[in-house]
């Protein structure tokens, strides 16, 4: 399989393979509370790096599941790591329907702990007071749609490495449609590509999160979007 954005064969096991799932719902129905599921996932995602030099690309599953596996990237590599997260919202609220756990709240979560350095969220046109003042209050860099712009970003430096979070709702429905929130006026799919080969610093993780298949009805378009974005994130990550 050769992938034409970033140039690199992907066929070969050592570049991309599949370690297995994390059976997140089946867990929770067993009546597991969520720290203890939230330890689960990130001793999952350590397991997987005690063996250099992997280096793990996770799929949701929403987007809670970021907190655990930016803990576990973070406190395995002995320090914060720089983020960019693509997203049509901030995911930052204090908590979320009474759940601090939420797929709203997992950057908060991620900087509450000291975890990431820096912070850049790119994509966003849903946003409310409370996201940007939580936004204010964590030193986060927010690049709403409409002040959008195609510029190098520069991460990593001084830090463990940049680990990358892409919700697939950052693009345009007209792109993704298979998502639970959709948001018009977001990314081309292009434009992702764009942000991702002009990213500079050593991807160290990456997560693609919020497909919904059960809303893919145009001819499983979504996955195959979120499919590439995975193969283009091995390229990035591998050496």
């Amino acid at each position: 399989m050769f992938f034409y954005g970033a140039g690199k064969e992907l066929n070969d096991p050592r570049i991309l393979t599949d370690v297995g799932d994390v059976p997140v719902q089946e867990i929770r129905d067993c009546g597991v509370d969520d720290d203890r599921l939230m330890n689960i996932i990130s001793e999952s995602v350590k397991l997987v790096m005690e063996e250099d030099p992997l280096r793990p690309l996770v799929l949701g599953g929403d987007h809670s599941i970021s907190y655990p596996v930016v803990r576990a990237v973070s406190e395995k590599l002995g320090g914060p790591v720089d983020i960019l997260h693509l997203d049509a919202h901030p995911d930052i609220y204090h908590s979320f329907e009474g759940n601090k756990y939420s797929h709203a709240s997992s950057f908060a979560r991620i900087m509450e702990g000291g975890y990431a350095r820096r912070l850049l969220q790119v994509g966003i046109r849903s946003i409310t007071s409370e996201g940007r003042e939580q936004g204010k209050r964590f030193g986060v860099e927010q690049y709403e749609m409409r002040t959008f712009s195609r510029d190098r970003q520069k991460l990593g430096e001084g830090v463990k490495g940049v680990y990358i979070s892409v919700d697939i709702d950052c693009m345009d429905p007209a792109f993704a449609p298979g998502v639970s929130h959709i948001e018009p006026g977001g990314l081309s799919f292009r434009d992702v590509l764009n942000i991702l080969h002009n990213l500079q610093g050593d991807v160290v993780a990456a997560d693609v999160v919020e497909f919904n298949p059960q809303r893919d009805t145009v001819d499983g378009m979504t996955a195959m979007v979120a499919a590439k974005l995975v193969r283009e994130l091995t390229a990035k990550i591998s050496k």
